[in-house]
C-alpha cells in the first residue's frame, strides 16, 4: 500500500472537524475569509495582526463586505477581534480554540517567557502598520525574532533597523524602480546588523521616524494621485492631507 504523503513540506494547514463545522456555519464568503485567516494565522497562537484592506485584496471583495464577513465571524464565537483606533490601523484577529486544530500559546515556550512575548508583540507593532511592508509575524519570522531576543538585542535598535529599511524602499519606488513590498523580517537582518555598528543618538532616531513618515505619505499619496499606475497594491489608502519632500535616509 503506498504511503500519503504531503507535496510540499511547509504552508499546509490541519484543517480538522471545525472546518467541517465552519462551512455549515458561515455563509460562502465568511468562510473564505475564514480559510484565509487560518492559512496566515501564527500556528502557536492562532493570531493574526491584519489591515481589513489587504484581506480585502486577497479576497477580491470589498472592505465593507470583509468587515460583514468579520463581524460573522465574531458573531459565531469562531474568533475575537481587537480593532484599531481607525479603519486604517492593524487590528488582532485571535481564532477561538474549538476552531484551532493546534496547541495554542498556554503549551508554548514563550507563554513561560513574557519578556520574549512582549519582545516579539513589539517588533510587530513596529512594522505592522507600514504600507511597505506585507508579511505577518508567522514562525520563520518568529525564530529570527526569538533570535534577536537570544541574543539581547534592544527594541530600539531592531526599530531602526525597520525604519531604515522601510525608508530605503519608499526612496526606491518614489525613485521610480520597480519592487515587490518586503516581505519577510529577514529583509530587516542586514540592516539591523548594520545599526548595531554604529552609535545612533536618540535624537537621530527621532529624525529617522519622521523622515520615514514623510516618506510613506509622499508615496500614498502619489498612489491616490496615480489609480492607474499599478502600484496599488502597495498601499494602505488613508487620506493624506498634505505632500512632504522627499528625503533619503542614511544611518
Amino acid at each position: 500500500m503506498n504511503r500519503l504523503r504531503l507535496k510540499p513540506s511547509t504552508g499546509w494547514f490541519a484543517a480538522d472537524d471545525s472546518f467541517k463545522r465552519a462551512l455549515v456555519e458561515l455563509s460562502d464568503g465568511a468562510f473564505k475569509l475564514f480559510v484565509l485567516l487560518c492559512l496566515e494565522a501564527q500556528r502557536p497562537s492562532g493570531r493574526l495582526a491584519f489591515r481589513q484592506g489587504e484581506l480585502a485584496l486577497k479576497l477580491g471583495k470589498s472592505r465593507r463586505s470583509v468587515g460583514t464577513y468579520l463581524q460573522q465571524l465574531e458573531e459565531k464565537g469562531i474568533c475575537r477581534i481587537a480593532s484599531g483606533s481607525n479603519q486604517y490601523d492593524s487590528t488582532t484577529l485571535q481564532i477561538s480554540a474549538p476552531y484551532w486544530p493546534y496547541e495554542t500559546d498556554s503549551s508554548q515556550s514563550t507563554e513561560s517567557n513574557p519578556g520574549e512575548t512582549a519582545y516579539l508583540e513589539a517588533i510587530e507593532q513596529f512594522y505592522i502598520s507600514r504600507p511597505c511592508v506585507r508579511f505577518s509575524l508567522a514562525e520563520a519570522n518568529r525564530c529570527l525574532a526569538r533570535k534577536w531576543f537570544l541574543q539581547s538585542i534592544d527594541l530600539s535598535g531592531v526599530e531602526q533597523a525597520i525604519l531604515l529599511g522601510c525608508g530605503r524602499k519608499y526612496v526606491s519606488w518614489l525613485n521610480g524602480q520597480n519592487g515587490e513590498p518586503i516581505g519577510s523580517l529577514y529583509y530587516f537582518d542586514p540592516i539591523l546588523q548594520e545599526v548595531l555598528s554604529q552609535d545612533l543618538s536618540p535624537d537621530y532616531c527621532n529624525f529617522n521616524r519622521q523622515q520615514v513618515d514623510r516618506l510613506e505619505r509622499r508615496w500614498l499619496k502619489f498612489i491616490n494621485e496615480n489609480p492607474k499606475s499599478g502600484c496599488e497594491k502597495f498601499a494602505q489608502p488613508k487620506p493624506l492631507k498634505e505632500r512632504r519632500d522627499e528625503m533619503i535616509l542614511t544611518p
